[in-house]
């Protein structure tokens, strides 16, 4: 069997210009308008029946979206013409034609075209049809291919934490979440997270959109390796569907994409600071000394230290096998004495936790009977290769089973005073398309994160989650925050995981990290491990994380002639925290990544390479890495038209020049953006308050014009949905910088707020408390 849908009869418009509806021959095409900037297009075929687990999985992905909000009115300014060869919808500055005999759907905007088309030419032997679904007649299971027009300067952003560089062009893509110990960060595929979303450009054509492939079962993505005149999605049972984003920039299709799939989990504050974490802590019988005894040394050693990462070892029984929410009493006789000891110290513990229940699991048999786990064809548990021997995965996607689940983290994990959770092994590597819940497997993981958050919200109320997941799809970002995975120790995982990094935030997922030093392999030589730090200075996630097969952890004092180098990265990490921070808020609000791609932050500078390390964090601060051994010195581009400053020197450099830059190992390069303003932290410690008690507001001035920012602050864990933060604006100018209050919501207690210039000059000093709603306070240099 083979379908497509062809000879588009009429076409009928529904809810007042929401919808239309064009009738093909064997099926119809749906265009529905969310908003001018958010389109989806579903394709319904005779005969083809999508499975009511594939539905309902879609509207997991796309519920959110019957919620949005616009002024748009889509009665008044929404409109359908009729050609001879094809019909018209004129939405906004879009418009979408779709071609009457092949159902080909072609987006413009200015009458550029920026999705879609005709593929290839009349002397190309390319596919007629934008869309074919495949099967056999009698069967339930169809397989669906999309083909759309490829362009030679046509790039492609997002799907996760896939591996290579940020452009996705020329790869092809898997999408199976897959445990991939010691992956290689160049090519390896797939890994542990597969996004069906993706931002495409074309700078000599002035394009730019985004898609989003909304269907539980995406197979595979192939952007012209196969071919060089089309890039392809195949997916399997459908929904057959996709969402189109417009946008000005790249931050608006994210922000758009986040209106469809949710907003991002503001993580608390200290998730940001240092956590330590090794498997090798806790798999031994000393494995509460051994907690103990690094907590000791952080504090020995004068570095800042939120908390740990614990890894699954406190569920290892005798038998050495891991068994969910059963704490080993030898290892751990009071666990509940344990945490709130560590707790009274300021440090905090996520517990790792895995759905996987294996056989000989004490509770196996009673969750069997209670029909807890996924099933096979048979209606039985269905049964898997799991670390530690054969195991039955919990079904997150039955209430019942959900409900248990949330009801043992209780009582094992927040009851005790734990507080995260970080979801391990978590892929759901169902191969077995007979399994009941193979068609919706993608989803397992969000469902999985979605039980821990709202355990976390029944018990804590007002306060925010920590949740860390290792696996994900379109969606997970409302839940948890991620890293990618076991990665090894070499110099080109470093390089690697800092384009995996970027690639998450334009997936929709901000709030990541690395295993810094790696988790997987030799031991990372003294170099290797300093320059992983400095490449965490300006990171959402500070971790040191690994495995020794020689039970010995890379931990900051690995190295003797190391250790003051890292814990002088691991400071002038806390010293940005403020700015860290205030990224972080504009991540959930605005949609914008905290770590940024230089090719798409300033798309007209022919100058800036594809594989250019070096990024935009934040909206202000170009993060210089050193990520090759033996490198002290390299040339680098400031990217643009604007202004840098040394952020060391104070030095003013011209935009769209290069430069030569030396870093001492130990060291951070940066360079700060004309007109700035970086909020930094001078008195570094723990992470109690984001209400910063010895604040330094740096100004870098703009030469010409003016420059606005925004700084954010709060007590750290409380959930932005009860208001109780502060934002401050400011403006920069070339002799002056006016700050203004604009939201008061919690204030703080013997604080100082010191106004610098970029040669660290002292020009002011206020008590940031003092300043009222609507005061401005202008500082002349």
């Amino acid at each position: 069997m083979k379908k497509y849908l062809t000879d588009i009869t009429c076409c009928q418009v529904n809810s007042l210009g929401k919808e239309y509806v064009f009738a093909c021959r064997e099926g119809q095409l749906v265009l529905k308008i969310y908003t001018p900037k958010i389109l989806r297009f579903l394709y319904e075929f005779e005969g083809v029946e999508i499975p009511e687990s594939q539905k309902e999985g879609s509207l997991l992905i796309s519920g959110p979206a019957n919620k949005m909000k616009t002024t748009f009115d889509f009665e008044r300014d929404t409109f359908l013409l009729e050609k001879d060869d094809a019909f018209e919808v004129v939405c906004g500055d879009l418009s979408i034609v779709v071609e009457k005999k092949r159902v080909l759907v072609s987006i413009f905007k200015n009458q550029v075209l920026q999705h879609g088309g005709m593929l290839g030419s009349a002397d190309t032997v390319v596919p007629d049809y934008q869309l074919r679904v495949l099967g056999r007649e009698g069967a339930c299971s169809t397989t669906g291919r999309f083909n759309f027009p490829l362009e030679d300067e046509d790039a492609f952003y997002g799907l996760g934490d896939k591996s290579g560089l940020c452009d996705r062009k020329g790869r092809f893509f898997r999408f199976f979440n897959r445990d991939s110990l010691g992956y290689d960060a160049s090519n390896s595929d797939p890994l542990y997270k597969s996004i069906p979303f993706f931002i495409k450009r074309n700078v000599k054509k002035s394009t730019l959109c985004g898609l989003l492939f909304d269907q539980p079962l995406v197979n595979s993505m192939d952007f012209g390796r196969e071919s060089q005149f089309y890039f392809s999605v195949v997916c399997e049972e459908g929904p057959y569907s996709y969402f189109y984003f417009d946008g000005d920039d790249y931050k608006q299709i994210i922000n758009s994409y986040y209106e469809v799939t949710g907003r991002p989990l503001f993580p608390p504050l200290f998730t940001f600071g240092f956590l330590g974490s090794s498997m090798n802590y806790v798999e031994g019988d000393d494995a509460k000394a051994r907690i103990e005894e690094f907590f000791d040394r952080v504090v020995t050693n004068d570095i800042p230290c939120e908390g740990m990462y614990v890894s699954s070892g406190y569920l290892k029984a005798s038998d050495g096998k891991r068994y969910a929410f059963l704490w080993n009493k030898e290892k751990f006789p009071e666990p509940k004495k344990f945490i709130g000891d560590l707790a009274q110290r300021g440090f905090r513990l996520c517990m790792n936790l895995k759905p996987g229940i294996l056989k000989t699991h004490p509770w196996y048999g009673q969750l069997a009977r209670k029909g807890y786990f996924i099933k096979g064809k048979d209606g039985k548990p269905y049964v898997e290769f799991y670390w530690g021997g054969e195991a039955s995965l919990i079904d997150f996607s039955n209430p019942e089973a959900k409900r248990w689940w949330q009801k043992e983290l209780e009582t094992q994990y927040l009851d005790l005073g734990c507080s995260g959770i970080w979801n391990d092994n978590n892929e759901f590597e169902m191969e077995d398309i007979e399994v009941e819940a193979y068609p919706v497997k993608s989803l397992l993981p969000i469902l999985m994160c979605e039980a821990s958050y709202e355990a976390f919200l029944a018990k804590e109320g007002t306060k925010r989650p920590w949740i860390c997941s290792r696996s994900g799809y379109a969606g997970m970002q409302k839940y948890a925050m991620t890293w990618s995975g076991d990665n090894c120790s070499d110099w080109k995982t470093l390089r690697y995981n800092q384009h995996m990094g970027v690639s998450m935030g334009l997936s929709g997922i901000p709030f990541y990290g690395h295993d810094l030093g790696g988790f997987f392999g030799e031991r990372p030589e003294e170099e290797l491990l300093v320059r992983s730090c400095e490449s965490a200075v300006l990171q959402p996630r500070f971790v040191i994380h690994s495995w020794r097969e020689d039970g010995i952890p890379t931990e900051p004092w690995t190295y003797d002639s190391a250790l003051p180098l890292i814990q002088k990265t691991i400071k002038e990490h806390y010293r940005f925290m403020p700015y860290i921070y205030t990224s972080a808020y504009n991540a959930v609000m605005q949609g914008f990544p905290m770590d940024r791609n230089l090719a798409l932050e300033f798309p007209f500078d022919e100058e800036i390479e594809e594989g250019e390390i070096n990024t935009l964090f934040g909206n202000d601060i170009l993060k210089v890495l050193f990520v090759e051994k033996g490198v002290k010195s390299r040339t680098i581009h400031l990217p643009g038209t604007v202004a840098w400053y040394s952020g060391t020197e104070g030095n003013l450099y011209e935009g769209g020049t290069d430069l030569v830059v030396e870093n001492e190992l130990g060291n951070f390069c940066w360079f700060v953006q004309e007109g700035s303003v970086i909020p930094l932290s001078r008195k570094v410690g723990k992470l109690d308050t984001a209400l910063f008690l010895d604040l330094e507001l740096r100004v870098y001035p703009k030469r010409n014009g003016t420059k606005k920012s925004l700084y954010f602050e709060d007590d750290g864990i409380t959930r932005l949905e009860e208001g109780k933060y502060n934002l401050y604006e400011f403006e920069v100018g070339s002799n002056c910088v006016v700050i203004r209050k604009t939201r008061s919501g919690v204030s703080g207690t013997n604080r100082v707020c010191t106004v610098t210039d970029c040669k660290e000059r002292e020009l002011y000093s206020f008590d940031p408390d003092s300043l009222t709603v609507g005061k401005e306070l202008l500082i002349e240099f």
